[in-house]
């Protein structure tokens, strides 16, 4: 039995070190807030778009806005990329007005704008400016 304990922590230690990244997501008025911090993977990415679903559905088709501070991003892998784009496209298809991105960098922006082609489809704009970004939301939701 012992052994048994010891296999488990192992496991569940090898589990913890699958995730890569930090973020934290929450709803005010219809906007979704959502801070990324440090490198992704994809099952990082996943766990913030598992988050982000979550709450679209809680909302029962009722509009909403979405906020991405990335300013603590570091970047992340190719297949956190393409997880991003399968979540874009599929956000494509909810009843969202308008996303306001917040980048670390143009870099930053650059490889997102590339690497994650469906989001061309969506009302987005680029601020440095937490505030700003609110802001224009809170205008585009209210239009």
């Amino acid at each position: 039995m012992h052994k048994s304990g010891l296999f488990f922590l192992i496991f569940k230690g090898c589990q913890l070190e699958l995730v890569h990244g930090n973020f934290t997501v929450k709803l005010n008025n219809n906007i979704i807030f959502v801070e990324l911090d440090g490198a992704f993977n994809e099952h990082g990415v996943l766990g913030w778009v598992n988050e982000i679903k979550t709450i679209i559905a809680q909302l029962n088709g009722e509009r909403f806005a979405i906020l991405m501070d990335m300013r603590k991003a570091l970047g992340g892998t190719p297949e956190s990329f393409k997880v991003s784009d399968q979540y874009n496209s599929w956000l494509n298809q909810q009843n969202m007005v308008a996303k306001a991105l917040i980048y670390p960098s143009s870099v930053y922006e650059d490889m997102d704008n590339t690497l994650v082609p469906s989001k061309k489809n969506q009302n987005t704009r680029v601020f440095h400016d937490f505030v700003e970004a609110e802001t224009w939301l809170l205008e585009e939701f209210n239009r």
